[in-house]
């Protein structure tokens, strides 16, 4: 019947209602793996809770988070490019899930459920790994990313520049 971790959790998509524990997540893990992130926890914490709150329901674009209890322990989110020669590209970012409640597919799933929305909206989603997530790098490509560029000193992390892998999953193919 498959894992039993991976039936204690529930997945769906985030609402305006759930942005307090979207942010509070959202921070920690910019706190936990600030080498892992383009924001800080400072610039997220600035953003005013209705601009997320109008955030979360921004539709195409969606935030998928998975609960234990319920409770949010993981996130992933979709962005689709805007303007008439960009929207065909989307971004999935923010993947994180709570170091308490790791290794029971819950990374996997709400990365797939991106995927699956995504598929809906654009062409081609991409992603961005920094060097040294080994974890997500991999997990990203059994989900079918491929590598296509390399962004050099993409983030500066307290004084440590960090590059970027850049990875697309095409949706014509």
């Amino acid at each position: 019947m498959g894992d039993p971790t991976m039936a204690s959790f529930q997945l769906r998509q985030l609402a305006a209602a759930d942005a307090e524990a979207f942010r509070e997540l959202r921070l920690a893990g910019l706190a936990n793996a600030p080498t892992a992130f383009g924001a800080s926890p400072a610039q997220e914490a600035a953003v005013p809770i209705d601009t997320l709150r109008a955030r979360l329901d921004a539709s195409p674009n969606a935030v998928f988070g998975a609960f234990v209890e319920g409770r949010l322990v993981g996130v992933a989110g979709f962005f689709r490019h805007e303007g008439e020669k960009h929207r065909h590209r989307g971004v999935l970012w923010g993947v994180y899930v709570d170091p308490a409640s790791r290794g029971g597919g819950i990374a996997r799933r709400l990365v797939e459920a991106v995927i699956d929305h995504a598929s809906r909206h654009v062409l081609i989603l991409e992603a961005a790994v920094s060097v040294g997530n080994e974890h997500a790098g991999s997990l990203y490509r059994a989900l079918g990313f491929e590598a296509y560029g390399h962004h050099v000193a993409a983030l500066m992390v307290e004084g440590e520049l960090i590059d970027e892998k850049l990875l697309r999953l095409d949706f014509r193919r």
